[in-house]
């Protein structure tokens, strides 16, 4: 009997996206090294595409939100609760970067860093 690979469970990396200057020059980039097909998500409010590796979405790719800031990846972790994961994060020396907010069709989310600056981010998933 084998068993179905029901997803990611919370604790486990789930989501990347790249931050970048230039989404074109970006998935030009990455398509032609590692052969990622990107396409358009149009459920958001912001202009963002998605990363595939076959059927399956990956990550994203979005402009940076604010000018000045180097493009960067940004890996997500799923949990089971991001208001109270950002707050247990915060207790225990972390930086919220960006604090906890929905994202319509996709969930709840946050940008945080650990004590020592590296970056990610967490998602509830919207049900």
């Amino acid at each position: 009997m084998s068993k179905k690979n029901s997803g990611p469970k919370p604790g486990d990396f789930c989501w990347n996206e790249l931050v970048t200057t230039s989404v074109p020059a970006a998935k030009k980039f990455y398509s032609t090294l590692l052969g990622w097909k990107t396409r358009p998500f149009d459920k958001g409010m912001v202009d963002y595409t998605i990363i595939q590796k076959g059927k399956t979405g990956m990550g994203g790719i979005m402009k940076c939100p604010k000018p000045g800031l180097p493009a960067q990846w940004i890996p997500y972790m799923l949990v089971a609760d991001v208001d109270a994961t950002a707050k247990k994060a915060a207790k225990l020396r972390g930086k919220v970067f960006m604090p906890p907010f929905d994202v319509p069709t996709v969930g709840r989310i946050a940008v945080l860093a650990d004590p020592q600056g590296a970056a990610f981010g967490i998602i509830t998933p919207k049900m």
